[in-house]
């Protein structure tokens, strides 16, 4: 084929064709960053819009939370808490007095009754009151008990024994009140020795 155009119109004629593409990418260009704008700007309105529900969200239920009193509640809960841990110590440390109670009238002499005991401190020493129907069995009563034997107490101090003439004392006419302190064994077996110590 014979190319009758003169150079210089063939020469145009191949920049306008390139400037014909170069159009169409540009506009294609412009279209595709007009998409990301408009896809940016519509991400941007929906955070906006999400952070506004949440703030609003957010304020009401801090809202229902003053008007449930929650700071009462807190104090209230970590009061009721405070308490259970004071009666999980008191619990982990008392003294089983059914068992104790048992053992001591095992070694009590025939005669005698043990009337009352009393334990001021955990790991002080016990008050027994016992009534007798001698002096000689009120005696034998804090000799049976510091009797290393029956692993009660380390050591029973006789306080008093008093015996009563009258008859309206009745047949157990004499008191004795001891001081005595429990064993090592007995810690381990009437106590309920906390976990952490």
């Amino acid at each position: 084929m014979i190319n009758l155009l003169p150079p210089e119109f063939a020469v145009r004629i191949k920049y306008g064709r390139a400037n014909t593409s170069l159009r169409r990418w540009i506009i294609g260009a412009l279209v595709a960053i007009g998409g990301l704008v408009i896809i940016l700007a519509g991400g941007w309105l929906y955070l906006n819009s999400q952070v506004t529900d949440l703030h609003g969200q957010l304020d009401q239920t801090n809202a229902q939370l003053k008007a449930q009193n929650l700071s009462q509640v807190q104090k209230e809960a970590s009061t009721i808490t405070g308490d259970v841990k004071v009666i999980n110590r008191v619990l982990d440390s008392e003294v089983r007095f059914s068992d104790l109670i048992q053992d001591i009238g095992k070694v009590m002499p025939s005669g005698t009754v043990l009337s009352s005991l009393t334990l001021d401190k955990i790991n002080g020493p016990i008050d027994l009151s016992v009534n007798a129907k001698s002096y000689a069995a009120a005696a034998q009563v804090g000799v049976n008990l510091n009797d290393p034997a029956n692993g009660l107490f380390s050591k029973v101090d006789i306080v008093s024994i008093t015996c009563s003439n009258s008859s309206s004392s009745g047949p157990y006419a004499c008191n004795g009140s001891f001081k005595a302190l429990f064993s090592t064994s007995a810690i381990k077996k009437y106590q309920n020795v906390p976990g952490g110590s």
